[in-house]
């Protein structure tokens, strides 16, 4: 089988490579010049495989007006009239429930579970370095509000056998000594020994040298994708004078997945989540850190990446729903700086220019993994914040689809049909 993968983010590089695994031929189109080129370049850069909470909460929705009346909110929605947008809020107001969490974090849990599995099986194949390392993961909490809602998310995911400590705050400090928070701020946290971090840009720049080894992989990058439909089916794409022919075709453009799926004639409920980030340098081994932290408050997490000349530390947070706008405001950039200075120990002028990128969410947290309405368009895309996390997992569900096998977890809660497509 010929299968064209759309995408060269992360979760487009997987399925590429989970389909040659496979036998499969495959050509993988990007309109980006390299790999890796969108969310998947400077994202948090923690595998959060057993911290899966939805954005789509109770607790999301009792703070909606502050995001909508504060700018410098570390959630911010910028309201437009628009027909997609405020069809995509109303889905997304109906999953702030709890049982929807309840059947998310579940869904989630699963796929992530699965998705560190083909992970493991992916670096055992290719062992090429990205930096990952099991460094556990301490999530802080200077609210009592946000920790008592962290302690029921901890409860509910212990019945998933999810292994995961709560902390008071000066127990959260012993535990991770590179934390510069006075005792006072923080309320405990949540400390999960099994995750992991890795630099995902590096990944997809290693893995898209892999896949160019092999005589059955194509690429074009730097070429955008325009859909030819024939008889009711996509049956090519147009790079500009040139078509690209396949038996299938997997829709991996992440949050550019919504206007490829209105150019095919039916919608996609995905709204660009803009996040930013800053790769520092600590001041000295004192300052360094043993784990990914979260500060959840603030809204920004903090991985440590091995690097040959020593350690950085990504800093990534902000959630702006602000449309299809790429570009970096300062004014998020010197939230993140603030953020980072009240929590670390960090040279703050090792990286002045920062990286942002959108990430595709779905109104309740969860994939598109199935069968598109137009035939011969399969879909893996919407992964929201968590795409590094789940996308080796969401590679592997859609190749057993795609290829008729027995589905390796449950996809009946990432099918595109819980949505009205058309």
């Amino acid at each position: 089988m010929h299968v064209c993968v759309l995408g060269a983010g992360v979760v487009g590089l997987t399925t590429a490579w989970a389909l040659a695994e496979a036998g499969c031929e495959v050509t993988i189109i990007d309109a980006a010049a390299g790999p890796g080129q969108g969310a998947s370049r400077g994202n948090g850069a923690q595998l959060s495989y057993n911290f899966v909470a939805p954005f789509a909460a109770p607790d999301t929705l009792w703070h909606l007006p502050a995001l909508l009346l504060d700018s410098a909110a570390p959630l911010r929605i910028r309201p437009r009239l628009d027909a997609a947008f405020i069809r995509w809020n109303l889905e997304f107001l109906r999953a702030c429930t709890g049982r929807m969490v309840r059947q998310t974090t579940a869904a989630q849990l699963a796929l992530a579970t699965l998705s560190r599995r083909e992970m493991d099986k992916l670096v055992q194949t290719a062992p090429f370095e990205f930096s990952r390392r099991v460094n556990g993961k301490l999530v802080v909490y200077r609210g009592r509000a946000s920790f008592e809602t962290a302690r029921r998310q901890v409860e509910t995911q212990k019945a998933f056998g999810t292994a995961q400590i709560v902390l008071n705050g000066p127990e959260c400090l012993r535990e991770e000594p590179g934390l510069r928070i006075r005792p006072d701020q923080l309320q405990g946290g949540v400390y999960t020994p099994s995750e992991e971090v890795a630099d995902c840009g590096a990944f997809c720049d290693r893995l898209a040298e892999t896949l160019q080894t092999r005589n059955s992989v194509t690429f074009h990058l730097g070429r955008r994708a325009v859909p030819v439909l024939r008889d009711g089916r996509l049956v090519a794409v147009r790079l500009g004078t040139e078509e690209v022919t396949a038996d299938q075709f997997v829709l991996c453009l992440g949050s550019g997945a919504a206007g490829f799926a209105r150019a095919c004639g039916f919608r996609l409920p995905i709204e660009p989540m803009k996040g930013y980030s800053l790769t520092m340098r600590p001041r000295g081994p004192s300052a360094e850190l043993t784990h990914s932290v979260t500060d959840s408050d603030r809204k920004i997490v903090f991985a440590p990446l091995a690097r040959p000349d020593g350690q950085v530390i990504r800093a990534a947070g902000c959630a702006d729903l602000v449309g299809d706008d790429p570009r970096i405001d300062p004014k998020r950039l010197a939230t993140i700086r603030r953020g980072v200075a009240d929590a670390l120990d960090v040279d703050l002028d090792s990286d002045n220019e920062g990286w942002a990128g959108l990430r595709p969410c779905t109104p309740d947290s969860r994939p598109l993994i199935g069968p598109s309405p137009l035939a011969g368009l399969f879909l893996n895309t919407g992964h929201g914040g968590l795409g590094w996390t789940l996308a080796c997992g969401s590679a592997r569900l859609a190749v057993d689809m795609l290829l008729g096998l027995a589905p390796s977890t449950d996809v009946t809660p990432f099918a595109p049909g819980r949505y009205r497509l058309r």
